[in-house]
């Protein structure tokens, strides 16, 4: 067998190969069903975080907060938490409210390690441009806001 033919044959196989991976997904999700009831599957759960960290572009990633940390910032960020944020992230940032459960994927607990290492310009992104594939909408104007 010639080196081409070889090579043809491998990727006649590797495509066959994935075709039936494909397939029995399929009859695996169809069978399952879709329900948002469901935790997500740990592929679904790399997606959906891969999906936040890739919508961030770089030049924003380290962007820093423009407010200075004092108490009267901390406690107007506390009030707008509790008047836009908590439906879905709970007011102690847990996540376990009806609606912050019921969506696919659920709403992150915002006290976990990987919610906490984000970045302030990651937080900000997220939350004035959302993220697709997620619960997450888009709270910002097209500019900038300080409601962000």
């Amino acid at each position: 067998m010639t080196k081409g033919k070889l090579v043809r044959a491998l990727m006649l196989w590797s495509v066959v190969i994935i075709v039936l991976l494909i397939a029995a997904g399929a009859v695996i999700a169809v069978r399952r069903g879709f329900s948002a009831r469901d935790n997500p599957s740990a592929l679904e759960t790399y997606v959906a975080k891969t999906a936040r960290r890739l919508s961030v572009p770089a030049s924003q990633r380290n962007a820093t907060n423009p407010f200075p940390p004092t108490p009267e910032v901390l406690s107007e960020a506390r009030a707008h938490f509790a008047d836009h944020c908590a439906i879905c992230h709970g007011n102690d940032g847990i996540g376990k409210t009806s609606i912050g459960q019921n969506l696919y994927p659920k709403a992150p607990n915002m006290r976990l390690p990987a919610t906490q290492a984000l970045t302030n310009g990651e937080i900000y992104y997220v939350i004035h441009n959302g993220v697709r594939l997620t619960g997450m909408p888009a709270w910002g104007t097209e500019g900038k806001d300080d409601d962000s």
